[in-house]
């Protein structure tokens, strides 16, 4: 799995489509247009950037330009299951200088901030988005752009929203990087594994003193706690999962952690509380939701 560009061909500002299939497409790759998603149907994996996390129906997504991103699919091999999305591709000129020349449209900036990790609003007043999204007729380009002002206004209102890269990751990734990228794309493939240094360090070509010093440089983080905080962000996916619920030590395992004590205090550490403690949290919060 490669870092792939993906060109949108965008002839205008802003591209409306509709994804529906029995996966979202399998690559992990960036473009330069800014992309809004809303999540009609379907679960499953969501990467985008240094994240890994779980997105599900009527999730709102937000990512912004040369976000590296990729939606997995949960049920590809069901028949009886589909993916759905509503998308907008827009470029981010058509953003940044409308909040620049009109104070009517200073939101605008908030949307492209938060839009540089990728952000998720995950709210019962998706809805409404959605009810707009229903009725958008994409060959009507003029009311495209009205529908995403109106849309990115609503959402710009949120009180609670969930950012999805790391600020650290934000700061120091460089898409040019080809190095960085095979190594945070090998990681992406083998986090399940067992993932050594000298092994990673060897398919970039480098001796690990040599490759530690540039993936530090490159990411602002020494290479084990990018993994770890990789595989610890899995981890929260898999200890919200209902259907079955997973013990700790399950968790443990298929996050790539061979060592449970290991586990439990890596996630205490990036999380400031025990796995079992999370996992009550989250179940309490969405039993009250």
């Amino acid at each position: 799995m490669k870092l792939q560009f993906l060109h949108k061909y965008l002839t205008r500002n802003i591209k409306f489509s509709v994804h529906e299939a029995k996966e979202f497409l399998k690559l992990w790759h960036y473009h330069p247009e800014l992309e809004l998603v809303y999540i009609v149907e379907g679960e499953g994996t969501l990467y985008a950037g240094d994240f890994i996390g779980e997105y599900k129906k009527d999730d709102i997504f937000i990512l912004g330009q040369n976000v590296p991103h990729m939606f997995y699919s949960k049920y590809s091999n069901e028949n009886t299951k589909i993916s759905k999305a509503y998308v907008f591709h827009i470029n981010e000129s058509f953003l940044s200088s409308n909040s620049k020349d009109l104070p009517e449209f200073s939101f605008l900036k908030q949307i492209v901030t938060l839009s540089k990790r990728g952000v998720l609003f995950r709210q019962p007043e998706n809805i409404h988005i959605r009810q707009i999204l229903d009725n958008i007729d994409s060959e009507s380009h003029s009311e495209n752009a009205l529908n995403v002002l109106n849309i990115l206004l609503k959402l710009s209102k949120y009180g609670k929203y969930t950012s999805l890269g790391s600020l650290t990751w934000l700061n120091y990734y460089k898409i040019s990087e080809k190095r960085v990228n095979d190594a945070v794309e090998y990681i992406m493939l083998h986090f399940k594994e067992d993932i050594t240094l000298g092994k990673v360090a060897e398919r970039s070509g480098m001796n690990k003193s040599a490759f530690c010093r540039y993936f530090k440089k490159s990411t602002g983080k020494p290479f084990i706690t990018f993994l770890n905080e990789f595989r610890i962000n899995y981890s929260c996916k898999l200890l919200l999962e209902t259907s079955p619920v997973k013990t700790i030590s399950e968790v443990s395992y298929l996050s790539g952690f061979n060592s449970l004590s290991y586990f439990n205090r890596t996630f205490k550490k990036i999380n400031n509380v025990s796995p079992s403690q999370y996992q009550a949290m989250k179940s309490n919060a969405l039993y009250q939701e």
